[in-house]
């Protein structure tokens, strides 16, 4: 698991979608917790810094400091037992529409599918608290896999670490298409009967290939 959470920050890197110390990576494997730890450069992260927590209990067993995030993590682990990792990114378009506050539409067929429709916004808290994190959760029981964080970033879950990935890039790559869309004058937005049918199609078939 430990070297999972590597091959992922390499990932994230090599798209382009974190930076630094920015951004984290978690994976739940039974009463176990994988995740990023705190303020470590990701260029010279190791598969020893990886922070372990107890699910259960939430106490810290092995690894350097958890990240500051590992109540979003929990928290999303504990309201969705069939997701099995979360990335949260401070990726560009994302981070603008973030900022603004704005729900990214639902332009494209990989984002009804992956995603499931438009990214909505979880209202803004400071980042690292609880508070934070039940707002994350209270967007993802909308049945989408990526949300954005109001004035901070994404968040992206999945059923394997791979589906996690692959959300957090097509959040991006969604943000970077509407923002280009609105600034072309706007586009035509994925109906939502479409939506649901393209997303019920990803669940139940295309993404027992991941």
């Amino acid at each position: 698991m430990k070297k999972e959470i590597i091959y992922a920050i390499e990932y994230l890197e090599k798209k382009g979608l974190i930076k630094g110390t920015w951004g984290n990576v978690s994976i739940r494997d039974g009463n176990r917790i994988y995740i990023t730890p705190s303020g470590v450069p990701y260029d010279v992260l190791n598969v020893d810094d990886i922070s372990v927590l107890d699910f259960e209990t939430e106490k810290h067993i092995d690894g350097l400091k958890p990240s500051s995030e590992k109540a979003l993590h929990l928290e999303i682990y504990k309201n969705f037992p069939e997701i099995t990792a979360v990335v949260h990114t401070h990726s560009l378009y994302a981070s603008i529409f973030s900022a603004l506050r704005k729900p990214v539409p639902c332009y494209i067929e990989d984002q009804a599918q992956i995603i499931g429709g438009e990214i909505p916004v979880a209202e803004y808290k400071l980042p690292g608290t609880k508070d934070l994190a039940i707002e994350a959760v209270k967007k993802f029981k909308l049945g989408v896999y990526g949300i954005l964080l109001a004035n901070h970033g994404i968040v992206a879950i999945g059923r394997t670490l791979k589906e996690a990935l692959i959300a957090a890039e097509i959040t991006e790559k969604s943000a970077n298409i509407a923002f280009n869309v609105e600034l072309m004058g706007g586009g035509h937005k994925l109906s939502e009967e479409d939506i649901k049918w393209m997303r019920n199609l990803y669940i139940a078939s295309y993404s027992k290939n991941l």
